[in-house]
């Protein structure tokens, strides 16, 4: 009688808390987070060039990226021409999957075309789970990775709860402060600590200060990082005007770093980046198709 008692409330618990399940469970993909709720700093340009990296150092694992907005900065670096307006993000949320929505994309990368607003799917999301539900029923084998709009709403909250490992972008003392909501929530969750892990990104290393110890602002961040207990990723990405202007062209395409700067120092930060964050995904159990 007590193993029966035992396991009801055992099964209580894993329905009350669906993270326990789907932390522990077999699925066939892995999912990659890239949020924080303060714009302009950098947060698409990550997710988005670190899905052609890892596609060129894993290329028999299957690349998703999936934009939680309004923007259609995927869509200029992925798609091969326009898609129609029925197969975006609100259409996949109106199916319960991303099945009818997935498309294959430039440079090996499947993307999800993005829809003009975002708040039908807003009000459609009723849990905090609905998104990895979606995930689950999609099918999806190998990486996903989930670009998160500038804000702490239903969908960033959705992407938290779905993820597997979630980069935490930080460009400035303000956006720190905001990447304390993540952990706290992630927290709040019950997720282990290593689960999240701040990414300096546009650091701009001529801002000098003048106290002892903090040459630049570099040095300022890391140090304000590690008061907080927060694990950082070794490499970051330096402030580039290089790497700034490969989102504007005459045909309105955006370039990734790998194609459009091969050789400059971004290049090499986000390949050592890509190579980190598959490091810690294959830990959690990532695995190709």
């Amino acid at each position: 009688m007590s193993r029966f008692l035992e396991r009801v409330s055992r099964a209580s618990t894993d329905t009350a808390n669906p993270l326990r399940n789907w932390d522990s469970g077999d699925r066939p993909f892995r999912v990659l987070t890239v949020t924080n709720n303060k714009g302009g700093i950098g947060k698409t340009t990550i997710a988005s060039n670190l899905s052609v990296y890892i596609r060129a150092l894993r290329e028999d694992l299957p690349i998703l990226v999936i934009g939680l907005d309004d923007q259609n900065t995927l869509d200029r670096m992925f798609a091969f021409e326009a898609s129609d307006d029925l197969r975006t993000f609100a259409r996949a949320v109106r199916d319960g999957d991303f099945k009818g929505v997935v498309l294959e994309g430039q440079y090996g990368v499947h993307y999800v075309p993005s829809c003009s607003d975002v708040s039908e799917p807003k009000q459609r999301i009723s849990g905090t789970f609905d998104l990895q539900r979606m995930l689950e029923r999609t099918g999806w084998r190998g990486l996903v990775i989930l670009d998160t709009k500038s804000d702490f709403e239903i969908l960033t909250k959705n992407a938290l709860a779905a993820s597997d490992l979630t980069l935490v972008v930080v460009k400035d003392q303000a956006s720190l402060i905001q990447a304390e909501r993540v952990f706290r929530l992630l927290e709040e969750w019950g997720r282990r600590r290593d689960a999240a892990r701040v990414v300096l990104s546009m650091v701009d290393r001529r801002i000098k200060y003048a106290e002892a110890g903090k040459p630049d602002v570099l040095a300022h961040l890391i140090g304000e990082i590690r008061r907080a207990g927060h694990p950082l990723l070794e490499s970051f990405i330096s402030y580039s005007p290089k790497i700034a202007s490969l989102e504007t062209s005459l045909n309105g395409r955006i370039l990734p770093v790998l194609i459009g700067a091969p050789k400059s120092l971004v290049h090499r930060q986000l390949h050592h980046i890509a190579h980190d964050v598959l490091k810690l995904l294959d830990q959690m159990g990532l695995r190709a198709s």
